[in-house]
Order: structure tokens, then C-alpha cells, then sequence
């Protein structure tokens, strides 16, 4: 634990200097640019994640429409054999 602790305030302090040595040298371009690829990368993973939301919703929808016909087919399927039953009539319905 005090391990991890160690290398998260080391990892800290040498974003800080990274930050500071930049700032000091470019100035604010470097953060600008990051800034403008962020924004580019957002717009990126918003169209990506509109366009799986798009199939995930086809993807319910066709599985919607199999559970409702499969389940048309067993209603069927059980009136089939109710009928069936009525017109042969079983062994214990004769006894």
C-alpha cells in the first residue's frame, strides 16, 4: 500500500516538472494542440458510440420480433394439439 502510495506522488511530481518545463518553454501551444486532438477525439468516439448504439437497438429490435414469433408458433403449436387431442381423443378419455 505505502508502495503504490510512493509512485502515485512520484508520478505527480513529474507530471508537475513535465507541466512546468513545457509551460516555460513553448509557452501554451503544446496544451492548445492536446486540447484541439482531445476535442477531435471526442467528436471521433461520439459518432462511434452513436453508430453501436444504432445496432444495438437493431439488434433488440430483431430479437424482440423472434421472441414474439416464436412465441406465436407455440400458441399455435398447442392449439394444434388440443385439436388433435379432440379429434382422436386420448387412451384415458376412452377408458
Amino acid at each position: 500500500m505505502l508502495e503504490m502510495m510512493r509512485r502515485i506522488l512520484g508520478l505527480i511530481i513529474i507530471a508537475a516538472l513535465v507541466f512546468l518545463a513545457l509551460a516555460l518553454w513553448q509557452g501554451g501551444s503544446p496544451f492548445r494542440w492536446f486540447g484541439k486532438k482531445s476535442e477531435q477525439a471526442a467528436e471521433v468516439i461520439k459518432k462511434k458510440s452513436e453508430q453501436a448504439a444504432e445496432k444495438a437497438d437493431e439488434i433488440k429490435k430483431k430479437t424482440s420480433d423472434i421472441k414474439s414469433t416464436s412465441k406465436e408458433v407455440r400458441e399455435g403449436v398447442k392449439k394444434t394439439e388440443e385439436k388433435i387431442r379432440e379429434i382422436s381423443g386420448s387412451k384415458s378419455d376412452k377408458e
